[in-house]
């Protein structure tokens, strides 16, 4: 379960309380820049002005990136494109040596259910958007989170739609992960029908 808490991730912009369930998908509905924001707040890329952040019964606000067990899936990928797909889906998973052995299983499970297989030895710059996001995907979900954060600025689901995705993406025996989707794109909101409105200054933005 992922739960929002008063959160603030900019000034001058209402906070945000939000419960996503196990197994359950949420939007979070808000101009780029502000989705940006909070996603990047959740994820523990920065500080919140105000509010909480917890995953199950832990508070995880002043923790960092790796200690949240949160994935993120940035807008636009944010891919490494120095590393091949391979390397960039397994590149999360270096420091967490205690699920490496049940991570590697699930990574190649994850990989074959995006159909990412043929492009294991491409680097970023040779896929298309679609095959960028579900790279993107895997890597987030490649070390086991209990929480998943998408930022969907754009609506480019891997081709298809995200609920899809999501879909075959479920760990058997989990309870499945609390998915939280930080997107203003109608096409995306369509299939999401449980949402929460955020609405901010127009100039609003992700801190650096």
């Amino acid at each position: 379960m992922l739960r929002l808490c008063e959160l603030a991730a900019v000034p001058a912009v209402p906070p945000v309380t939000l419960r996503v369930a196990a197994g359950a998908t949420a939007a979070l509905v808000a101009e780029p820049r502000l989705g940006t924001a909070i996603a990047r707040v959740v994820a523990g890329l920065a500080a919140p002005v105000a509010g909480r952040v917890l995953v199950g019964d832990r508070d995880v606000t002043g923790l960092p990136p790796l200690r949240r067990r949160i994935g993120y899936v940035p807008a636009g990928g944010a891919l490494l494109p120095h590393l091949t797909v391979r390397r960039n889906i397994s590149y999360g998973q270096r420091r967490r040596e205690r699920v490496r052995e049940v991570a590697d299983d699930w990574t190649a499970t994850v990989v074959d259910r995006l159909e990412l297989a043929p492009t294991l030895e491409l680097r970023p710059h040779l896929l298309s958007d679609a095959q960028r996001f579900r790279v993107a995907l895997a890597r987030a979900l490649a070390c086991l989170p209990e929480a998943l954060v998408v930022d969907l600025p754009a609506g480019v689901a891997g081709g298809g739609r995200l609920g899809d995705l999501l879909d075959r993406l479920s760990l058997p025996g989990t309870p499945g992960v609390a998915v939280l989707v930080c997107s203003a794109d109608p096409e995306v909101l369509a299939e999401i029908p449980d949402r929460v409105h955020v609405e901010g200054a127009a100039d609003a933005g992700a801190r650096p």
